[in-house]
């Protein structure tokens, strides 16, 4: 029985309602700079450029049971497309190397890169249990020890990555492919399939060392795919980026080597982030998956681990000033693609992303826009409309915290985790305790157990 408080409300059990976060950034600001986990931060709504939304703090309120930590090396092409950084980043490179060392060399090493910031991540881990003095955090390399960490009453941190150029960019050929190349200079000689191996190499190496999931693109174009939107469009203004996503110019499929690190991801168990992605490689990837069962392989979930809904987006967009925003989000097409696959979609909390409006945009409202957790049920509704069961099978919560993101005031830390189950429990007929936990962990849960490893 439900016990009640002292106003005859039932309480909230923490360990039954806590949430797998299946994208946030725990490493990001550790790596860059250099911030502790185990220390105290005191973020605020908005994009909490310096202080940790995640730390030690703000997980022992008990609402999350588990993170897919998930690693950005950020991409080097901010000091050349973002107009206002340009004189920074010039600035950083000449008096702080140490930092700007820590931006994406854009070749080979940012394999290295993302390892180093990994190992960041893991050494903050261990000496935040030493503070404790327990095991209260747990690097999970599997699911099987993911899934025993939380039953032993411990909180798991999964690595997962954004942007696949940590996979490497601009891998060299062969010497002898070179050779024939400068001898028939007009004539492409090489063959791509000398430069995907390198790529498969440091994919399988991160499989080794318990990635789970990939993000494919983000903010700009790399080796293996191409980007949506993936910056507000106030966030733009503010960083003097010009660049605009075009469906028309810019809806690009996979790369070839693209095509081979996807197969090579079902094949292996590191799970497919279709998010930042374009539509194009969306709709193709969604096709190499279902190809799998022409092989006599397993069909694996794929995910979109942070986004809104297009639908929602245009409702809300109504000067359809920032339309070309919305391809962030999922379509009606996609929800049945992700529902086929048995995949989940993690539903941010970002206003910009689920409505296409917040409070930094002059044509609206900001009070309309300053909570999120509103627009987060809104969406979790219209995607489970659309859904083959209807009921809350293929939903799940990506923060996005530490990102940058630009987090709205009733959902900017773990313990606002407590007010979107207030909030959906105040509708009991949509929302049961058994589909709160499907949205809160079990969905989540069961994409880790069938696409990981």
């Amino acid at each position: 029985m439900e016990q009640l408080n002292r106003k005859g409300k039932p309480t909230i059990d923490v360990k039954e309602f806590s949430i797998i976060d299946l994208h946030c950034h725990p490493s990001l600001k550790m790596y860059l700079l250099d911030k502790d986990f185990w220390r105290h931060h005191c973020p605020q709504p908005g994009a909490n450029k310096f202080h940790l939304q995640i730390d030690v703090d703000k997980l022992s309120s008990g609402y999350v049971r588990g993170i897919l930590a998930t690693h950005y090396l950020v991409e080097a092409a901010v000091g050349r497309e973002w107009d206002k950084l340009k004189r920074l980043v010039s600035f950083i490179q000449r008096f702080l190397f140490s930092f700007s060392d820590k931006i994406e060399h854009e070749d080979y090493s940012n394999f290295t890169q993302i390892n180093i910031m990994i190992d960041k991540l893991e050494s903050q881990i261990h000496i935040t249990n030493q503070k404790l003095k327990s095991e209260t955090f747990v690097i999970a390399r599997s699911y099987e020890e993911f899934k025993k960490a939380i039953d032993n009453g411990q909180i798991p941190l999964a690595h997962s990555i954004e942007g696949a150029h940590a996979l490497g960019r601009k891998f060299p050929i062969s010497d002898k492919r070179q050779e024939i190349a400068r001898s028939f200079s007009f004539i492409d000689t090489f063959d791509t399939a000398d430069v995907i191996k390198f790529y498969l190499r440091n994919l399988e190496a991160l499989k080794n060392r318990g990635v789970c999931m990939i993000t494919l693109a983000h903010f700009f174009h790399n080796d293996i795919a191409d980007p949506v939107e993936g910056i507000s469009p106030d966030e733009k203004k503010t960083l003097g980026m010009h660049w605009r996503y075009d469906p028309l110019k810019h809806d690009h499929p996979l790369s070839e080597i693209g095509v081979a690190v996807v197969e090579a991801m079902l094949d292996y168990g590191i799970i497919v982030d279709l998010t930042h992605s374009t539509p194009n490689a969306r709709t193709q990837i969604f096709a190499l998956n279902q190809d799998r069962k022409n092989e006599g392989k397993k069909i694996r979930p794929l995910t979109f681990s942070h986004v809104g809904a297009q639908h929602i987006f245009e409702k809300y967009d109504n000067y359809e000033k920032y339309r070309n925003y919305k391809y962030y989000n999922v379509n009606e097409d996609e929800i049945n693609s992700i529902c086929e696959c048995h995949g989940v979609i993690g539903i941010i909390p970002e206003n910009f992303w689920l409505v296409g409006a917040d409070t930094h945009l002059e044509e609206f409202n900001p009070d309309e826009f300053r909570k999120g957790i509103p627009f987060m049920i809104e969406t979790m509704k219209y995607i489970n409309s659309k859904t083959k069961t209807k009921d809350y099978d293929n939903i799940a919560i990506g923060t996005d915290f530490d990102g940058f993101a630009d987090s709205p005031e009733d959902f900017f830390i773990a313990p606002h985790i407590a007010g979107l189950l207030t909030a959906m429990r105040n509708e009991p007929e949509e929302f049961t305790d058994d589909r709160i936990k499907k949205i809160f962990y079990l969905n989540a849960q069961r994409l880790l157990e069938n696409g990981w490893g």
